[in-house]
């Protein structure tokens, strides 16, 4: 029931939209990205499932966790990593913030952006490598904790 939902809800953001169909240049490619974000979307939203057994002999309860994403540390180590890319983010000029969420976050291409805001897509591409440069500067002092002999 889900894949029906997430269809319908793409189907219906584009008809509601009616007047950007026209301009799209190929609509199956663009339904097929729509679909692809939006089911990507709903994985990472997806809340790990908990399961609760028979009680154990002490009448207690005995829980296992479905998912192997819910370590503290982790966790915690994830928030910080989020916590810093935010500020981080917020630490661009506001042209550099609005072309790298537009291409990381939703999706856009540069060619898209460049017909939508009117601006040059090599404008567009410098823009995006100067927030990258200013990014990977910001965050180049945070290292993860190693997991298990993994980073």
């Amino acid at each position: 029931m889900e894949a029906e939902d997430i269809v319908s809800d793409v189907l219906f953001g584009l008809l509601r939209r009616a007047d950007v169909v026209g301009e799209i240049e190929n609509l199956s490619a663009y339904l097929y990205r729509s679909l692809t974000n939006r089911v990507t979307d709903h994985h990472r939203a997806r809340v790990p499932e908990v399961r609760i057994d028979d009680a154990e002999e002490d009448g207690t309860q005995k829980v296992e966790l479905a998912s192997e994403g819910l370590d503290p540390e982790r966790t915690l180590e994830q928030q910080e990593l989020q916590n810093r890319l935010s500020v981080a983010i917020g630490k661009l000029s506001p042209p550099e913030r609005a072309v790298w969420l537009a291409t990381e976050i939703d999706g856009f291409t540069f060619r898209d952006l460049a017909e939508e805001w009117d601006e040059p897509m090599g404008t567009l591409l410098s823009r995006k490598s100067r927030a990258v440069a200013k990014l990977r500067q910001l965050l180049s002092d945070y290292r993860p904790k190693e997991q298990g002999g993994k980073k």
